[in-house]
């Protein structure tokens, strides 16, 4: 009978200890995310479009994308921006998840002259996105050209390019950019720097030009159309992201070696680069949304 009252008795003890643990432990998981709250900045959106607005100067570009707020989620507080090449349903999805306020990507839902009616899957995204809490910027040419932080800059501080010029005409700007090498690099040298891009998959190369490559044109993306431009500029070679069939030919009767990186990898640093200034000016929390489609 002793034995069994002790034995109740120790249970009750046991008991009570486990429960003011997982108090314990349940208010140190509170006091954890407060203080992690509280590291992270809010700005208003209205703040952060308006910056960002002037830092890629959007008002200056002819583009067939629409540029700046897409869609206004009616959440006006920002701490977390995602940061995306694309805005596929999956991005989408993996913007809510991850609790983001704002979706900033390189190709946005809207683009001028697309009326887009708000149905079936596209209706759905931007359903998605204003239930979730989470508006979408996007910047296209802007984000190409800048040269603070735009794709085709940050391409270039990889190989930490001097002499760099703005070149390359797109419609009506300057998008991309040449420069010289700090020293003469191989095909093999350069692939090698481009294949850690974040999505790089499959690199194409067309070694037709000098073996020793010193100067270097670089426009992101889509830009095969503009290899002509670079050969006309005598350089030893272009880089681009996605290639045209005519570009093999084009590239071996003009003497020029090309590297196709992908349209994807090409264009993942400028929203990192874009993500990294707002978080150094406004302290929001940033996350980088890796959905590659190696193309």
């Amino acid at each position: 009978m002793f034995q069994k009252e002790y034995i109740r008795k120790l249970a009750l003890i046991n008991m009570v200890k486990k429960s003011n643990k997982k108090k314990a432990d349940s208010l140190s998981t509170q006091k954890t995310s407060q203080a992690k709250k509280s590291l992270t900045q809010e700005v208003a959106l209205d703040s952060l479009v308006a910056y960002m607005n002037d830092l890629l100067r959007v008002v200056d570009f002819k583009d067939d994308a629409l540029n700046g707020l897409q869609v206004d989620s009616g959440n006006h507080k920002i701490s977390k921006v995602g940061l995306a090449v694309d805005v596929g349903y999956a991005v989408i999805q993996d913007a809510v998840k991850k609790d983001c306020d704002l979706l900033i990507a390189h190709h946005g839902l809207f683009w001028k002259g697309d009326f887009h009616p708000l149905t079936g899957k596209f209706g759905e995204k931007v359903r998605h996105l204003i239930e979730g809490g989470c508006s979408l910027y996007a910047s296209h040419l802007p984000l190409d050209a800048n040269f603070d932080i735009g794709n085709n800059i940050e391409l270039a501080r990889l190989f930490r390019l001097k002499e760099i010029e703005r070149a390359f005409e797109h419609c009506g700007s300057l998008i991309g950019f040449i420069g010289k090498m700090p020293r003469p690099k191989t095909m093999i040298e350069v692939k090698g720097v481009l294949s850690k891009l974040k999505g790089a998959s499959r690199i194409l190369s067309l070694p037709f030009g000098p073996k020793k490559i010193s100067t270097v044109g670089i426009v992101s993306g889509g830009g095969s159309l503009l290899l002509p431009k670079a050969a006309d500029l005598g350089l030893d070679l272009y880089i681009t992201g996605e290639p045209k069939q005519f570009v093999y030919h084009e590239a071996r009767e003009r003497g020029i070696n090309a590297i196709f990186a992908g349209h994807y990898a090409t264009e993942t640093v400028g929203v990192i680069a874009l993500g990294r200034k707002l978080a150094e000016r406004f302290g929001v929390k940033i996350e980088f949304l890796n959905h590659p489609t190696n193309i």
